[in-house]
């Protein structure tokens, strides 16, 4: 009845009262709502704060937008309006900062909310809090008088799954109920003790696609079936940006604008508690940390301490409010790439909360009960109050454990057995700067050599051995002596390890063939990933080093002065790979060898570009001097074609480039993932345009308009496509196109009614046949000794692809159990027929054919990440070439986890195939060589089949 009357505060209800009143109803009961009623409180404001009193000059999301919080999903447009409208209402306890745009260009903010005495000094607050961030410029006692003076600041994000809907709603009624309260002591405690930034919508893109998807599918009213439309969004859903990124992996990777703009402002704060709040599946409830294992060895005790002091304060708050939750279970604080991990790696308290969705507005539940929008708004903003009150409550603490985890990385840093990471320019200087630039784009300090310099004992990545070294001017060098020093050791060395506690539980379910409990990858190395040439250094280095203070930049120039009959590029590096692609952009001929030459006194590798001044621009000079400057790339003029060694310019070795007609596959069956990061990866980071091509059209489009096709990892081609499409596609390539498959697509390649890959995926091995020796793949171009594997882990069996969904599903093992027996002997009952199990995500090498054009560049291997079951037969010689196959068995997995058994059978199996077909070509990747955007070191292996392969 109470709700009932809050719902009518009217005069017809006052009577009501009255009447109550006379019957001698609870005085209680009528106090409560009189004051509701003289405060202005609406239900919805009672509801989610019961007994709140708010101040009526602060605007309420219904007088902005016209609904509650909660009613409806909010829209980007809506929530600009209103944070707008709560710093015109609240000027001196607010500060709105636009720290970024998007792709649509939709802007991002934050929205500052403390008290009158700290906005009005936040700038010195800001630089403040950076100083506290260094204590190598800090004394100890202007340290202990900041750490008595300053704010804690929380840092709360929301959304920045699109579809994760119900948290932005909460932070802005995080805002409006910090503004409007009156009378609220613990709000009043949060103003004195704290800061509060509220990022309340991460992802305007992909949360504007959800919206008007649930918009155009929602009948007259909302349907609560968890099968209605309005729950199952179509492809690519709104959890991903406008390039279908998951930005809650993009933290150390930075490709995407957003994350970027929240990396630079971050580090402009260098908050103490950082709260990421997500939603999970509609039948689960709510998780707040301690997080489930593994952890990340570099988070450190006080840190674990703290998360369980935050989980303890949620749980008081949600039990007494009667709201189920669950922790320690799903989600794990082991990548660094998560938006609550990154942040704890310096200095945070990071945080993961996930809500239970309702994927609009209602949804029935497995227990039939109906989970509303409403619910999630009003979880996700108690556990944003719990949070603040520990932050503010607990200030002193904070600031003090913050500090002494930027001073303890420091002295790690001096005494551990790493003592630095040395980059050296290699093959590919511009790819190291790439690097350097991105490390120092997150608060990592970078030094260089401006002379030789020399280390005692520098450990390489590949044979594992230490010895004294000396390293080119140029040289980078990230010492571990610094505040960002857990960030920077776990970014940049070859392998992070995890609990064995929790590995001999992945083997056990492994055996039993239950799920892993693996949440994403088990591999990130950059140095891997990037491919570029790093020691760990168990030494300090000796020579000049000067610390950088800008980012550095592509290097490159013309050498010499106008050509009279060539210009040439060497080919090996991801700067010439975007020369070509703005060489062929402005129109000019360019062409190719397929062999080494030698000229005049300097060698040039095979796919070194040839731009002859014949049938080009008078202007060729001019425009070759600024690509030389605007791309990092040497640009050698000759006026001979005369070569001391290899072919001449008339070769039929020297091929001619004409610039690509790319099409992709796009929409189901694809993998929004892989789609997105091919489209953004040619589009944005080399400038090559690419038509995408929704897959069920591919079955009647027009390809003669295209001389390659990608089709991106997914399952289900044959379902989309089926046989017909597959015909169509096959005649093309007879025609002369080049067709380019990833994962799964390529698995579709082999299958027998589409006959475009004479390869396989194998299953496990019978028990009979386990005994054999894996076929092994050709002589290495390099020496290596042998050395010792990681220990092997799990993987999850019964999924094509990991992915990157989170699962929503996942059941939740019990909280304590006695210590399993060992299983009984396997013979007999494993099945007769299985795939192998999925490995979870680890950096593998493989060795690569350089006589073919696919590998020019390489000098022989490459790092991979793979995370997949998929395992290719190799081609047989007279179908194919097998261009990139896994190294031996003990030499293939270089960082994170697989199963023993996967990796001897992975051992010698193909990664990439190539097949010709008529005039055409197929072009097969076994992984995504383009996994997050991240994986630089593959660009040349991909850009080599969209640019060369057409020219055969």
């Amino acid at each position: 009845m109470l709700v009932w009357l809050q719902a009518r505060p009217s005069n017809c209800a006052v009577a009501f009262v009255s009447k109550l009143i006379m019957k001698r109803l609870s005085s209680i009961i009528v106090l409560v709502w009189l004051c509701g009623l003289m405060t202005g409180a609406s239900a919805q404001d009672a509801a989610f704060y019961p007994g709140a009193s708010y101040d009526p000059n602060i605007p309420t999301l219904k007088q902005i937008v016209g609904h509650e919080p909660g009613e409806q999903l909010t829209t980007h447009a809506e929530a600009e309006r209103y944070l707008q409208a709560l710093t015109q209402a609240a000027p001196r306890r607010t500060r709105l900062v636009s720290y970024g745009e998007t792709w649509q260009k939709r802007k991002l903010y934050y929205l500052v909310i403390a008290s009158e005495a700290n906005i009005a000094r936040l700038d010195q607050i800001k630089a403040d809090l950076r100083r506290l961030a260094d204590p190598r410029t800090l004394p100890p006692a202007e340290a202990d008088r900041l750490i008595e003076t300053l704010p804690a600041v929380t840092w709360l994000a929301y959304g920045v799954h699109g579809n994760e809907i119900s948290s932005t709603d909460a932070g802005l009624l995080m805002a409006y109920h910090l503004l409007a309260a009156r009378g609220d002591p613990l709000v009043q405690t949060i103003f004195d003790q704290s800061i509060v930034v509220i990022d309340p919508m991460q992802n305007p893109d992909g949360r504007e696609r959800f919206i008007n998807y649930y918009r155009q599918t929602r009948g007259r009213w909302p349907d609560p079936d968890p099968q209605a439309a309005e729950h199952n969004e179509v492809w690519p859903s709104g959890r991903s940006n406008h390039y279908l990124f998951d930005m809650n992996r993009d933290w150390f990777a930075q490709t995407q604008p957003e994350t970027r703009g929240r990396v630079k402002a971050f580090l402009e704060w260098f908050p103490h508690v950082f709260v990421d709040l997500h939603e999970m599946g509609s039948n689960e409830t709510y998780f707040f940390p301690p997080p489930a294992p593994p952890v990340n060895p570099e988070v450190t005790p006080t840190q674990n301490q703290w998360l369980a002091r935050f989980g303890r304060n949620n749980a008081r708050w949600f039990d007494r409010m009667n709201i189920d939750y669950f922790t320690r279970e799903i989600f794990d604080a082991f990548y660094p790439g998560y938006g609550e991990g990154w942040p704890m790696f310096h200095g945070a308290i990071g945080m993961t909360y996930e809500q239970a969705s309702a994927r609009g507005l209602v949804v029935r539940r497995k227990d039939d009960t109906l989970l509303h929008y409403r619910d999630g708004v009003r979880h996700h903003f108690i556990a944003s109050i719990a949070t603040a009150e520990v932050a503010a409550t607990e200030r002193r603490a904070l600031l003090r454990d913050f500090y002494e985890y930027r001073r303890s990385a420091i002295q790690e840093g001096e005494r551990g057995p790493v003592k630095e990471y040395i980059i050296a320019p290699g093959s590919d200087p511009n790819r190291a700067a790439k690097l350097v630039a991105t490390l120092m784009s997150q608060g990592i300090e970078v030094k260089q050599a401006s002379t030789p310099i020399t280390n005692a004992k520098a450990r390489d990545y590949y044979n594992d051995q230490v010895q004294s070294r000396s390293f080119p001017a140029g040289t980078y060098v990230v010492s571990l002596a610094q505040p960002a020093k857990r960030l920077a050791h776990t970014l940049l060395a070859k392998h992070t390890p995890i609990e064995e506690s929790f590995l001999k539980e992945q083997v056990r379910r492994y055996q039993k063939r239950m799920s892993d409990q693996f949440y994403d990858v088990t591999a990130w190395s950059l140095p891997l990933m990037y491919d570029v040439e790093c020691y760990a250094a168990e030494d300090v280095s000796r020579g000049q080093l000067t610390t950088l203070q800008q980012p550095p930049t592509p290097q490159g120039r013309m050498h010499g002065e106008p050509a009279k009959l060539a210009y040439l590029i060497p080919w090996g590096s991801n700067s010439a790979a975007k020369a070509l692609t703005e060489l062929l952009r402005q129109g000019v001929r360019v062409y190719s060898t397929d062999k080494a030459l030698a000229l005049s006194g300097r060698r040039y590798p095979s796919g070194s570009l040839i731009i002859k001044v014949k049938d080009n621009p008078a202007d060729l000079h001019q425009r070759l001097t600024k690509l030389a400057a605007d791309f990092g790339v040497d640009v050698y003029p000759t006026d001979t074609a005369w070569v001391d060694e290899g072919v001449n310019f008339g070769s039929s070795y020297v091929k001619y480039l004409k610039k690509p007609r790319v099409a992709m596959a796009y929409n189901t069956p694809t993998s929004s993932l892989s789609a997105g990061w091919m489209r953004y990866l040619l589009e944005q980071e080399y400038g090559q345009p690419i038509t995408v091509i929704n897959t069920q059209q591919l079955g009647n489009a027009n390809l003669k308009e295209y001389d390659v096709l990608i089709l991106p990892n997914g399952s289900g081609y044959e379902r989309v496509l089926g046989e017909s499409g597959a015909q169509r596609i096959k005649q093309w390539i007879e025609t002369g196109g080049t067709l380019i498959s990833i994962g799964e697509a390529t698995r579709w390649l082999t299958e027998e009614k589409v006959g475009l890959l004479a390869s396989t995926r194998e299953y496990k091995p019978r028990p009979s046949e386990k005994s054999r020796p894996p076929e092994q793949p050709a002589a290495e171009t390099k020496t290596e000794q042998p050395k010792p594997s990681p220990p092997a882990a799990a993987q999850k069996p019964g999924a094509a692809q990991k992915g990157e969904q989170k699962r929503e599903e996942t059941k939740k093992d019990e909280l304590t159990k006695e210590e399993p027996k060992p299983l009984p002997a396997q013979e007999g009952i494993e099945p007769d027929k299985e795939l192998p199990g999925i490995t979870p995500g680890a950096i593998m090498r493989i060795t690569l054919d350089t006589e073919h054009w696919l590998a020019f560049g390489y000098d022989g291997d490459a790092n991979v990440l793979v995370e997949s079951r998929n395992i290719f037969t190799p081609i047989k010689l007279d179908q194919g070439i097998n261009v990139g196959r896994y190294m031996t068995e003990d030499k293939v997995l270089l960082s994170g986890f697989t199963w023993d058994d996967a990796k001897k059978q992975i051992a010698g199996k193909a990664y990439l195939m190539y097949q010709p077909h008529g005039r055409g070509h197929v072009i097969a990747f076994a992984e995504e060589p383009n996994y997050r955007a991240f994986t630089d070191g593959l660009h040349l292996l991909l850009l080599n089949a969209i640019f060369f392969t057409p020219a055969r």
